[in-house]
């Protein structure tokens, strides 16, 4: 049973007996029952001498360890000291009403919390906790779990979090593999697939999607990596001999198209001009997207042509200039390719080009 005050083991009222010698007046110390004297109050101490209660005049109480008597006693008399505890009601936290502690809460068993919990700083906890509604953190804040207690059971389905110096994992059910494991190093490995409801993936440059998980073909294989993905439009200019002078485009017959996956580049272009101009030389069709690779990849292009002049050779095509952002026209005849030149065009000659490169 607990108390308000002193145990029962001394009560409420400490008597203090003295024996006083000749002509004394100061009494403190242990009296015939062995209790030290001390008061916190004098309103609450009675004073005794020889069965006589004497009156607040008779002595002095102010050092409280110590009575005075104001007249010496005479040898054996008697004085007696009563002592009443001074106390006041517990600092408290109302059971009903609730309340705020100021200090620190420290729970030797289990904190059952049947509401939501709100955390101003950090919450750590060493044993077990169990909290039925909502713990609420703010900002820049954290939830400790202290050593061997490294694991939140989020609800009766048995998703648990774990962390540690190798990271963190996501499990459904104890002890089963890790469903989502990030490493301290920052990678994350998805079990079961995963599933974008909203919003893009999003790589870094230089970075892809890694097939090295595949088999490999029968062939010399050089990369595994999907490391770009892009589509887009861009502005094909004709040129003869590297020059445009005078050159003009029919209405809407001057653009261009592309996809780019990894290092291929698929193209789709309509030109027309309105006037062919005065410049002289070999045709070409220059602003490809990306600049073609050094190595001789000729991927030959499909080609559809309209009001051309007279022709020397076969149908025409277009070849990707390595190492530049240039197509080269060519016409095949008796087995020799030879160039395509302003002669051979007129001024609405047109041209659809599509064709493939390497970059």
């Amino acid at each position: 049973m607990a108390y308000i005050g002193v145990s029962p083991s001394n009560g409420v009222r400490r008597k203090h007996t003295y024996t006083a010698t000749a002509n004394q007046t100061s009494f403190s110390g242990a009296g015939a029952e062995g209790a030290t004297l001390s008061y916190n109050d004098s309103n609450f101490v009675d004073v005794y001498q020889n069965g006589v209660k004497l009156s607040e005049a008779d002595y002095t109480s102010t050092s409280g360890t110590a009575i005075v008597l104001a007249q010496g006693a005479s040898v054996s008399d008697i004085v007696e000291v009563v002592v009443y505890d001074v106390f006041s009601v517990a600092d408290t936290v109302s059971k009903s009403a609730g309340g705020t502690f100021d200090g620190n809460v420290t729970a030797a068993g289990t904190l059952a919390v049947t509401g939501n919990t709100t955390v101003g700083g950090t919450l750590g906890v060493v044993g077990a906790a169990t909290v039925e509604g909502n713990i609420n953190l703010p900002t820049a804040n954290t939830f400790l779990l202290g050593a061997g207690h490294n694991v939140i059971q989020v609800d009766s389905t048995k998703t648990y979090l774990y962390g540690g110096t190798g990271g963190v994992q996501v499990r459904t059910a104890d002890n089963a593999s890790g469903i989502v494991d990030i490493t301290n190093a920052g990678a994350v490995t998805v079990a079961n697939g995963l599933t974008l409801t909203d919003g893009n993936l999003v790589v870094a440059n230089g970075h892809g999607i890694d097939f090295s998980a595949t088999a490999n073909s029968g062939g010399s294989m050089s990369s595994e990596l999907l490391d770009d993905f892009e589509e887009g439009s861009f502005t094909p200019v004709i040129t003869f001999g590297g020059a445009s002078s005078g050159i003009t485009y029919a209405s809407s017959r001057q653009h261009g198209y592309y996809t780019k996956i990894g290092n291929l580049v698929e193209y789709s272009i309509h030109l027309q001009m309105g006037n062919k101009g005065s410049s002289t030389g070999n045709l070409q069709v220059t602003g490809l997207p990306f600049t073609a690779a050094s190595n001789d990849h000729y991927i030959p292009s499909a080609v559809f042509i309209q009001a051309m002049a007279s022709m020397s050779g076969g149908f025409p095509t277009f070849r990707v200039h390595p190492n530049n952002t240039i197509l080269d026209c060519y016409q095949l005849s008796s087995n020799t390719y030879s160039a395509i030149t302003n002669g051979n065009c007129t001024n609405t000659s047109g041209f659809l080009i599509s064709g493939k490169y390497f970059v």
